[in-house]
């Protein structure tokens, strides 16, 4: 799938940040919940398979818990081969990004990072947000809100209806084009800024975030009840053929 016309050179080439460094507070338990089974298949191993599937992404790097090395490589051992690096996370989520981009070859267009706990995400999203990315500098994989949204101050006394129109829900993938997401990073180290998600650098130092719309089906795992979702979504993607998205 040539992402450029051919007179301008090359394919795209992408490199995926998998981030499974977190500590997992919300869902309990002993073990990473990247490394959590739905229908027989680890969520880390699912969203690498998924990422590993868009045309664009020639590289993997994997951000994880160094006590979770030996079982992440385990859980990854299908696709040693696309794995270009495993890095310790950091103390935050901006932390854990910054290892993971510093890892990636020079030999990219575009970084992409990805929330392993995000495992359902389809490859042709990730892609168009390569895409994307390429073009605008930066882009962002979301849906449109659709529930009605209350402005709750005091966080008991709803005192205003938003207009949803302008509300979206942010996922990942989210990617920019690789000189600048050094540069925003590196910046934002400069400046003690540690945003919850990557687009924020980029609004932050550069200006707007291409959105790209995305699925309700690209959940997150965080709690005990997101795996009873997760389960039985698997199952129906597994059984349709969808297994890798």
């Amino acid at each position: 799938m040539e992402l450029r016309d051919p007179k301008e050179g090359p394919a795209l080439r992408s490199a995926a940040v998998l981030l499974a460094a977190g500590a997992s507070t919300r869902m309990g338990g002993e073990t990473s919940k990247a490394l959590r089974e739905l229908g027989g298949r680890t969520i880390l191993e699912r969203s690498a398979a998924a990422l590993l599937a868009a045309p664009s992404v020639v590289e993997l790097v994997v951000v994880i818990r160094e006590a979770d090395r030996a079982a992440v490589e385990a859980a990854l051992s299908a696709h040693r081969g696309a794995i270009h690096a495993l890095v310790e996370g950091g103390a935050e989520r901006t932390d854990s990004v910054r290892e993971g981009v510093r890892a990636t070859s020079g030999d990219v267009d575009v970084v992409l990072v990805h929330d392993a706990a995000r495992c359902f995400v389809e490859p042709g999203h990730v892609e168009s947000v390569a895409r994307a990315a390429y073009e605008h500098g930066s882009a962002l994989l979301a849906t449109r809100v659709s529930d009605t949204l209350k402005f709750v101050p005091n966080g008991f006394l709803s005192e205003e209806s938003m207009d949803r129109e302008q509300y979206w829900s942010a996922q990942t993938p989210q990617g920019m084009r690789a000189a600048r997401f050094h540069d925003v990073l590196a910046r934002a180290d400069r400046d003690g800024f540690r945003p919850t998600d990557d687009a924020a650098l980029h609004e932050h130092y550069h200006g707007p975030s291409r959105v790209v719309e995305g699925s309700r089906h690209n959940l997150k795992m965080t709690t005990p009840d997101d795996l009873v979702l997760g389960a039985a979504l698997a199952s129906v993607l597994d059984s349709a053929g969808g297994g890798d998205s």
